[in-house]
């Protein structure tokens, strides 16, 4: 509702390309590109259904923010990725030039792939840190998928993160997990015992 819009209706700004921004496009990546989509569905529909009250607005909280930060830099600070040939008939360079051609090039920093996913790793680590492991691995895959199939550029992928995490913090404090954690991480005071027994 957001990116597709600003996208293709912004112009000017900069690109923010780094000399160490080398990254080979290859179309195959476009599969994790893609995919994120249904992941964020499918954690979004748990979030909404299965995490308690103070969670689920300490998400909501970190989400507002975030957005509101990614929004407002494509808004008032636009960046934008330069076009890049794609090579190939299969559907994967298909359905990457079909993203570089029909979604705009604006909105590179920071990469919305990288901060939406980097708030769902960190309240799902958080929540279940057992299944740590998984959401890093989808993070970094999503993460390479941005630079790999050049919709982004490594400062873009570090502004997600950024941007994430700003989220993921505010969004804890907004919702007094902090106060909840300082107060539980408190050891009771002991009793000593009286010596006028």
């Amino acid at each position: 509702m957001i990116y597709i819009p600003t996208s293709s209706r912004i112009t000017g700004g900069i690109e923010p390309k780094l000399p160490i921004d080398i990254f080979p496009v290859w179309s195959v990546w476009v599969l994790p590109y893609v995919l994120c989509y249904f992941v964020w569905f499918a954690a979004g529909a748990w979030i909404l259904f299965k995490i308690e009250d103070r969670s689920f607005r300490a998400f909501i909280a970190a989400c507002t923010l975030s957005f509101t930060m990614g929004t407002m830099t494509f808004l008032f600070f636009p960046t934008y990725v330069r076009s890049m040939p794609i090579e190939g008939n299969d559907i994967f360079a298909f359905l990457l030039r079909m993203l570089h051609e029909d979604w705009g090039r604006y909105d590179a920093f920071p990469s919305g792939h990288v901060y939406i996913s980097t708030l769902l790793t960190l309240f799902f680590c958080r929540w279940y840190p057992r299944q740590k492991f998984y959401w890093i691995t989808i993070l970094i895959l999503i993460s390479l998928s941005t630079l790999f199939t050049g919709q982004h550029y490594i400062l873009d992928v570090l502004g997600g993160y950024l941007v994430g995490l700003a989220g993921y913090h505010f969004g804890l404090w907004w919702a007094g997990a902090y106060a909840v954690q300082k107060r539980s991480g408190r050891r009771p005071r002991k009793r000593i015992a009286s010596s006028l027994n």
